[in-house]
């Protein structure tokens, strides 16, 4: 599975922005040129765009059915910071509190692990894609998917090459599960002789 390039921009810049502030504030106080923090925003707004541009691409693969997020800490997570951070930073320039730069540079970095974090599968007309885990998502083309096995409170996909995804029900909102029970459903009769 190849990385997307705001994936890889909004993860290298994350990483180098933890260096930063690192660098910054614990390592050298005080010593670094001014340039390098305009060199540091330049990175967190790149982070920034990328992680937006990421939350699109879900929220259009939302709407069109194809993706379904879990119910777990990584939603609550993620909808926390995507609504809970902005309104904050709103706040907390209404009320002139000083968060620091330090803490706004990081604000990006944040936001970018929660949104790659969040638990979910995606699945559209050529691939099934499915985060379950603190691991890398399982990326199966639809017509490597040798069998799908299920119960009322669970489904497990199997293919070739790959590592078997199960799903539980109690992960998913109800009409998520219905819809994916018949989507895999539908694959699993297309494999049927």
């Amino acid at each position: 599975m190849k990385t997307p390039p705001y994936q890889l921009i909004a993860t290298v810049g994350s990483i180098l922005l933890v260096a930063f502030v690192l660098a910054a504030y614990r390592f050298f106080p005080g010593q670094l040129p001014p340039w390098t923090f305009t060199l540091a925003w330049v990175v967190a707004a790149l982070v920034l765009l990328g992680t937006v541009m990421e939350l699109w691409l879900m929220w259009r693969d939302y709407r069109a059915g194809y993706l379904f997020p879990m119910r777990n800490a990584s939603l609550f997570i993620l909808l926390f910071s995507v609504i809970g951070l902005p309104a904050y930073l709103v706040f907390a320039g209404a009320t002139g509190r000083e968060l620091g730069p330090a803490t706004l540079l990081l604000v990006p970095v944040f936001l970018a692990f929660a949104t790659r974090n969040l638990f979910r599968v995606r699945i559209d007309n050529l691939t099934l894609q499915a985060k379950t885990g603190f691991r890398a998502p399982v990326e199966v083309p639809l017509f490597q998917i040798t069998e799908v096995s299920g119960t009322e409170d669970k489904i497990t996909v199997h293919s070739e090459g790959h590592r078997p995804v199960q799903l539980l029900r109690v992960f998913f909102l109800a009409s998520h599960w219905r819809a994916l029970r018949d989507r895999l459903g539908e694959l699993a009769t297309t494999r049927t002789p």
